[in-house]
């Protein structure tokens, strides 16, 4: 068999193996499966750098805003992306911009989801702090916040010099066996008018319950608004 063929063989098989790869993200223990959507991205810019924000907003069509305090995250098209890629100040502004991916969720209608900057990370025990700063320093993290009302949670994001996606980050920290709970935020049923707010998503429990932004469960029937299940946002619209 020649080099050529031979050569031939392997980019088929490797092709074969690309398409029919799967990521994947753990929620309560269990493994579930992603399918990347190649058509569009995430742009998750800092809020402080307006400069930036300005100029994605005035050269870019944005399918959907996913609302959030520290980051402009917005899902758009990658041909959209292409072009704001394009301008002359990309190579200033990629220090700043952080690109994460949109995915086909393994559910009743292949729901589409949007990977944000965002995981959340659950320690086995208070003492184990001390070992998720060292993953943080190691991942090149950002410590947000403990989250008040779900002990032993906290919430991380990933930084322009992160060299791994937040998604990537979750599955190796909770693959390491070292904490209780690694799960990436990923929001979906998004449309034009709904903005969703994007940190706070994970909870523990697969149960019917529903809770606020704030992690408090509810006790009374939902009002309008945007709401947890299963570490799921939903937005009641009546």
């Amino acid at each position: 068999m020649s080099k050529n063929i031979l050569v031939l063989l392997l980019f088929i098989s490797c092709s074969i193996h690309a398409i029919g790869q799967t990521d994947y993200y753990y929620s309560s223990g269990k493994k579930f499966p992603l399918s990347l959507n190649e058509n569009k991205v995430v742009v998750c810019i800092p809020k402080k750098c307006g400069e930036i924000i300005e100029r994605f907003h005035a050269n870019v069509q944005t399918l959907c805003m996913i609302k959030d305090e520290t980051f402009d995250i917005h899902a758009i098209l990658r041909s959209e992306y292409e072009k704001f890629t394009s301008l002359d100040s990309w190579s200033e502004d990629s220090k700043s911009v952080i690109l994460t991916s949109c995915y086909y969720a393994d559910t009743e209608g292949n729901e589409e989801v949007f990977a944000t900057p965002y995981l959340n990370v659950r320690l086995k025990k208070e003492e184990d702090i001390d070992l998720l700063n060292s993953y943080v320093k190691q991942y090149k993290l950002t410590v947000v916040k403990k989250m008040p009302s779900m002990p032993l949670w906290y919430i991380l994001h990933i930084n322009p010099e992160s060299e791994k996606s937040p998604l990537e980050c979750a599955n190796e920290l909770y693959e390491s066996g070292n904490f209780a709970e690694s799960v990436p935020d990923l929001t979906g049923s998004i449309d034009l008018d709904t903005a969703i707010r994007s940190v706070a998503s994970a909870i523990p429990e697969v149960s019917s319950d529903l809770y606020d932004l704030q992690g408090r469960r509810l006790t009374d029937k939902p009002t309008k608004g945007i709401y947890i299940q299963n570490g799921r946002k939903y937005v009641v619209v009546k």
